[in-house]
């Protein structure tokens, strides 16, 4: 089985260009954790996620606090989506500026072999998956585990 097979197709994505607030609305909306930076042409540029959105807090210590107390990401996440950025930083600070560049992808061609391999040695858990260095899909470690328990019939 190949990462195309089981990867999902319609990718939100978010552009370098959009604001903090665009960004913290998308991931409310799809309730994803994180999302692949795209140029108009679907090319992969980054990677944000709602960890880099905690980055920018770090000199808060109320954030700082609210980050040691919180077991879930999705408990944090609500609470810095409820706190709201300090002053304009929600319509100023752009995605270019907390994403992180250093992509690991996967060919839409790979195994499930080889992208658990890299996903296990990048220390992801959900990859883009790119054909022609353009963005085709992206694929998560669960779906990856439903595509094995569809193969060996334990669910359908």
């Amino acid at each position: 089985m190949r990462v195309k097979d089981i990867m999902k197709k319609n990718v939100v994505t978010v552009s370098e260009d959009e604001s903090l607030d665009q960004l913290t609305a998308k991931f409310i909306k799809y309730n994803f954790h994180t999302l692949p930076v795209t140029d108009s042409n679907s090319k992969v540029l980054g990677i944000v996620s709602y960890e880099d959105l905690m980055k920018i807090f770090h000199h808060d210590s109320a954030l700082k606090e609210l980050k040691k107390s919180s077991s879930t990401c999705s408990t944090t996440q609500s609470a810095v989506m409820e706190y709201g950025f300090q002053e304009d930083m929600g319509s100023t600070v752009r995605v270019s500026d907390i994403m992180d560049t250093n992509v690991v992808a996967v060919n839409e061609n790979a195994t499930l072999i080889e992208v658990r391999t890299l996903m296990q040695r990048s220390g992801l858990s959900q990859l883009p998956v790119i054909k022609d260095n353009t963005l085709v899909g992206f694929i998560t470690l669960f779906d990856i585990i439903i595509s094995i328990f569809k193969v060996m019939n334990i669910i359908k």
